[in-house]
């Protein structure tokens, strides 16, 4: 007696069609997003009726006219590159800062806003050990290479190219501050903002931070206070929050996939057509 086996071919048509399918339901890999917090690198503040002090290291920022009118600025700024991966895309930004006090208890919300500066400082150590910030709205005789009204580095032959910094003309972002002490304000994700802190990473060289402007910095008593990286309490620091995301990295297995499944395809036919010899 004498037996015949049949085998049934797989479709050579069929085949291509689920070896199609499987590499193109593999999507290119996305990273998710990423957020982390940042705490500032540097923070000062800098006097327009007081052009040769400065506060480099002190516990607070001052933003705003003081009791005769006269501004002062605040200087901040984060080490974006240090800890963002530099293929990062940037997709929210926010600021958010802890009020210490305002000028004589005054009431009316004021608008601070945030413009990215053009121009390199250096914190210096003035002020560097003060603890209590009473009364120190006019700043300290600036030490070398401390910020002031005039110099991005006092006494460094390093003028700013306008006095009182120089920054983008439009802000990047503004937050409307109270009264409340102690409270967090933050200056929310805007497109500028974004964009600033792509920027910085992209070219860590031209990361020189914000500068704080007050709306109202010629308004006798419109100042405000702000804890910075020097305060004792490292829960009311400032604090940078960071979103971004990776570029997309297609998968190399796809075409690993693709390839194996040809071997395995051709190794298919082999067998079906040493098969058909055998009956």
């Amino acid at each position: 007696m004498q037996f015949s086996s049949t085998r049934r071919r797989t479709p050579l048509r069929l085949v291509f069609v689920v070896l199609g399918g499987m590499v193109c339901g593999l999507s290119p890999a996305h990273a998710s997003v990423v957020t982390l917090t940042l705490g500032a690198g540097k923070v000062s503040t800098i006097f327009e009726n007081q052009p040769n002090n400065s506060i480099g290291k002190g516990p607070v920022a001052f933003v705003g006219g003081d009791a005769s009118g006269s501004p002062r600025r605040g200087l901040i700024d984060f080490n974006v590159a240090a800890n963002i991966p530099a293929a990062a895309i940037i997709t929210g930004v926010e600021l958010t800062l802890y009020l210490a006090g305002t000028a004589n208890g005054d009431g009316t919300p004021r608008a601070i806003e945030l413009h990215r500066l053009t121009g390199n400082w250096a914190h210096g150590p003035t002020g560097l050990g003060v603890t209590d910030f009473s009364g120190i709205d006019q700043g300290f005789p600036a030490i070398p290479p401390s910020p002031t009204w005039n110099e991005r580095r006092y006494r460094q032959n390093q003028p700013w190219i306008t006095p009182g910094g120089d920054f983008s003309a439009a802000a990047s972002a503004t937050a409307t501050v109270g009264q409340t002490l102690n409270a967090a304000y933050t200056w929310t994700s805007t497109p500028a903002l974004v964009a600033d802190v792509q920027a910085m990473l992209n070219a860590p060289s031209t990361n020189n931070g914000w500068m704080l402007l007050n709306s109202d910095e010629w308004l006798p008593d419109s100042y405000r206070i702000f804890y910075t990286q020097a305060w004792a309490d490292t829960a009311q620091r400032p604090q940078l929050q960071v979103s971004y995301e990776l570029p997309a990295v297609p998968l190399p297995s796809a075409a690993w996939l693709f390839g194996s499944g040809l071997i395995g395809l051709l190794n298919v036919r082999r067998w079906q057509a040493a098969g058909a010899r055998e009956v």
